[in-house]
């Protein structure tokens, strides 16, 4: 279990994600951070998911391969912040994007995401 600092999730998405997520859920008060904007090009899933976890966010993704990583990095005695694995959604479907994203904020603290991997389209509403 997380430490308890963190009630909020924050949120950090893969480069697969547009940015303008993060840009839009940061105008909205939320903590995010898009590996597109850090130039985080061509990393490895562990690699991101590592970045996350030190910097206690949470993966968005459209890879289901993060599961894995996942997965592979609780076995090994190391923790993250959540995995959320979404529908690959194209860019004009990006509000169905922005706003199971924020029904997933509304609705989990950080502490229930903790080590967990989820589903995005579970916060369609």
């Amino acid at each position: 279990m997380s430490d308890g600092l963190r009630l909020f999730i924050a949120l950090y998405t893969d480069e697969h994600i547009s940015a303008k997520l993060a840009e839009d859920l940061r105008e909205k008060g939320y903590q995010a951070e898009s590996a597109q904007a850090l130039r985080h090009f061509n990393w490895d899933d562990s690699v991101h998911l590592a970045y996350a976890a030190e910097h206690q966010m949470a993966v968005l993704t459209f890879d289901h391969r993060f599961k894995l990583a996942a997965d592979e990095r609780i076995e090994s005695g190391q923790d993250h912040w959540g995995v959320i694995i979404s529908p690959e959604l194209s860019l004009d479907q990006y509000a169905i994007l922005l706003h199971w994203t924020l029904t997933l904020l509304d609705k989990l603290t950080a502490d229930e995401l903790y080590n967990a991997v989820v589903y995005l389209q579970q916060f369609r509403e």
